[in-house]
């Protein structure tokens, strides 16, 4: 079949390079454009300075400088998705135009920045306008890719969707295995992955891991040092490769995510790792964690308590397989080309889903 022609457009607070590690829209376009090349499609990347994701030509839609400056202030240089931010007013106006110069009828527009990039996709509606992969609320595009049918349905309810939509799908996020390490035994540490923050539930972390007497690391940034409570060790922003290890040798990965999470890219790479996850009961972890096969899901410390005194029992071998079947991204670029393909045919036969 004639290859697909994709624009991606890459968030600009930050280079789609694979070393940008503390930004996941970064990691997660850099991935796509690598699952897209790898199938044969033709990739016109639309993205900051300095990245260095596989395509056929990289756009350069704003300058390391211009970035820079209009970032300045932004705590860990990320700047809120808004495109009435002065970094989006600029890359937008110049994705858009670069677009107009290389368009095809038929092509494929394709974003992760929800309203921020709304714009782009309003200057090109005679294109098919793809969200690819929706972990946020302010997803607007004719179609839509969601992370979980768990997010999917809490942005239904978000936007009053009341009847089924046709052309929106669910894809899970996609990893590349061969980043994360096996090792069918663990250290004795519990390991808590994230932001920082109340509400990625780091007080839980601490109190579930000093009522069981275990040791806990904790590896994040931004937020406030003060919840961390109970003497744990804080490694502070580890580098990907030091992060994966840590992982790969903890006794269990405690994700008790306070608000409801569109998917939780890190217990699936705990999961990669063949390594247990003890996370809250909803949202994504619905999806991602099999209660008491590749971790469990709790609602209350004594549970939590349970989970970390529990995990290893579990077979890392199982967790690890069921994480790369489900989530590779070897698997699930197949999934994204025959959602693209079964849009280009009712597109190329007539059914206009743009109006």
């Amino acid at each position: 079949m004639k290859p697909l022609r994709i624009h991606l457009l890459g968030l600009p607070n930050a280079p789609v390079h694979e070393d940008w590690s503390l930004d996941g829209f970064a990691q997660a376009t850099h991935r796509f454009a690598r699952m897209m090349k790898s199938l044969g499609h033709t990739v016109y990347l639309y993205a900051a300075e300095g990245s260095n994701a596989p395509c056929d030509e990289m756009i350069q839609i704003i300058s390391e400088r211009e970035r820079a400056s209009l970032l300045t202030g932004c705590e860990y240089q990320h700047a809120a998705m808004d495109e009435r931010y002065p970094i989006f007013q600029r890359s937008n106006a110049a994705a858009a135009a670069e677009i107009a110069y290389r368009k095809q009828p038929g092509d494929f527009l394709l974003s992760v920045g929800g309203l921020s990039q709304g714009p782009v996709f309003d200057y090109h509606k005679d294109l098919l306008g793809v969200e690819y992969s929706i972990g946020y609320t302010g997803n607007f595009a004719k179609h839509r890719v969601f992370e979980s049918y768990a997010w999917m349905h809490y942005c239904y309810g978000l936007q009053n969707i009341v009847d089924g939509r046709f052309f929106d799908t669910v894809i899970p996020m996609f990893f590349d295995p061969e980043h994360f390490e096996f090792a069918p035994k663990s250290d004795d540490y519990v390991l808590y992955v994230g932001r920082i923050i109340e509400r990625k539930g780091i007080s839980v972390v601490c109190q579930a891991a000093t009522a069981a007497g275990v040791k806990l690391l904790i590896v994040g940034h931004g937020g406030d040092k003060n919840l961390i409570t109970g003497g744990h060790e804080y490694l502070g922003a580890v580098d990907w490769k030091t992060r994966n290890d840590l992982m790969a040798h903890a006794r269990a990965v405690i994700t008790p995510t306070i608000y409801i999470e569109p998917f939780n890219c890190v217990a699936v790479e705990a999961q990669m790792c063949g390594t247990p996850v003890i996370s809250t009961d909803w949202g994504g972890f619905t999806e991602t964690i099999e209660q008491g096969r590749t971790g469990f899901r709790c609602a209350y410390l004594g549970e939590f308590m349970r989970a970390i005194e529990n995990c290893g029992s579990l077979d890392r071998k199982y967790i690890a397989q069921r994480a790369v079947q489900n989530y590779s991204m070897h698997v699930l670029k197949h999934e994204y080309e025959r959602y693209f393909r079964k849009l280009q045919l009712l597109w190329g036969a007539g059914w206009n889903t743009l109006d």
